[in-house]
């Protein structure tokens, strides 16, 4: 015996299987990092902080601010660098930034309707695809600038790119140290560990 379903009701299913995986991939950052041309990051040693992160408020270090130093701290010393003690210059600083975006967003319903009716113009047919769902989404992205302390210049940087839930704004922690985790793991770790 064959069983056969409706066109229509493939493609619903179809539609929803595409848009659970979509979903899934959204569940991690996107990570973009670029990487100064001729520089050898193994050549450095310490690192610090700059001392005005763009995380930070006037005159005082957020708790945001806090939170991403100590997730890039553990990074940077999994990648062989030392933190600078007190009165020494570090070969390294590191910065970073946050942005977050508000944007709305239309989510399409699957489906459509048809229907017969009769008018001014006498009777007929009609069709029509079902309303968009709005809604408001914020997008943020995390960004950590690796400057070489001596010539002030930039000789690395990474940023992780992705949708802010209420769940992370509630609680950003977390999301900090695993985007934090997700840009480092695309730091070129073994080159640095291997020369320390």
């Amino acid at each position: 015996m064959t069983i056969t379903y409706p066109a229509g009701l493939v493609r619903l299913s179809a539609l929803a299987v595409v848009g659970v995986l979509l979903a899934a991939c959204q569940t991690r950052p996107e990570i973009r990092t670029q990487a100064a041309a001729q520089v050898d990051l193994a050549g450095y040693h310490t690192y610090g902080f700059m001392p005005k992160p763009g995380t930070d408020a006037e005159g005082y270090h957020t708790i945001t601010t806090q939170s991403i130093e100590r997730a890039v701290g553990r990074e940077m010393e999994a990648c062989g660098y030392g933190l600078a003690g007190p009165g020494q210059e570090p070969d390294l600083l590191v910065n970073f930034s946050v942005k977050t975006h508000d944007r709305v967003e239309g989510q399409p319903a699957a489906g459509a309707g048809y229907g017969w009716g009769w008018g001014r113009y006498g009777w007929g047919w009609g069709f029509g695809d079902y309303y968009n769902d709005i809604r408001t989404v914020t997008d943020g992205s995390l960004t950590v600038d690796v400057v070489d302390r001596e010539h002030n210049q930039a000789v690395w940087s990474g940023t992780a790119l992705g949708r802010l839930t209420k769940k992370v704004l509630d609680n950003p922690g977390p999301a900090i140290d695993q985007a934090v985790a997700d840009i480092f793991a695309r730091y070129p770790k073994k080159l640095v560990a291997a020369a320390h």
